[in-house]
């Protein structure tokens, strides 16, 4: 399931990094509850995530858990008070591989369609990409492993070697189903460092 979560229209910016920090902190607790969010992307004021779960109702259970907590955490390090999300979310489920993989590169690459650009070592993208080809710090880019190793990658900037050298743990939970384990390389292959996210389904 690929879900979409938007704040209200007053709220903190969601990619400031005490924000973003309280965002992946929760994300990270809810795994070891059995909330399954496979991958991330956290944006100015909203969140993609792609989930498992058993059955329809498990998934609502988990993102009403979830989301209550990251706007407990969130209100805490902004210190404000009152809603903080609207009161639905986006769902849409995922079905084929194709739109598996379309998900995941709406969600790891979303920081392109917004124009965000967070890196701050100055540093191009790899030869070949686009420059603003850098993966997005505000996601789960990171921790991904379904990259093609025929695409060169971008030089990991300070803050990405920072991260991959320290005893952080992985925020997201390892896929268990097919669709998100293997099959969606069926939808089009691995993904590559210079693509960017098609309209929103």
């Amino acid at each position: 399931m690929h879900v979409s979560m938007r704040r209200v229209v007053v709220g903190p910016s969601f990619r400031s990094q005490r924000v973003a920090s309280a965002i992946v902190g929760q994300i990270t607790d809810a795994k070891r509850r059995g909330v399954r969010v496979l991958h991330y992307s956290i944006q100015d004021n909203h969140l993609h995530l792609m989930i498992e779960g058993r059955d329809s109702a498990d998934l609502s259970n988990q993102m009403r858990s979830l989301f209550s907590r990251i706007a407990f955490a969130v209100n805490a390090v902004a210190r404000r008070a009152g809603k903080l999300f609207r009161d639905r979310h986006h769902r849409h489920e995922l079905r084929t591989p194709t739109e598996t993989r379309n998900a995941l590169v709406y969600i790891l690459f979303n920081d392109r369609k917004h124009g965000f650009n967070d890196r701050k070592d100055g540093a191009r993208a790899a030869v070949g990409a686009p420059a603003d080809a850098d993966l997005d710090l505000r996601s789960s880019a990171l921790w991904f492993k379904g990259w093609d190793p025929g695409v060169p990658r971008p030089p990991l900037t300070r803050e990405e070697m920072g991260i991959l050298a320290s005893d952080m743990e992985c925020p997201t939970s390892p896929p268990e189903t097919w669709l998100a384990r293997v099959g969606w390389r069926r939808g089009g292959g691995p993904l590559r460092f210079n693509e960017r996210p098609r309209p929103e389904h």
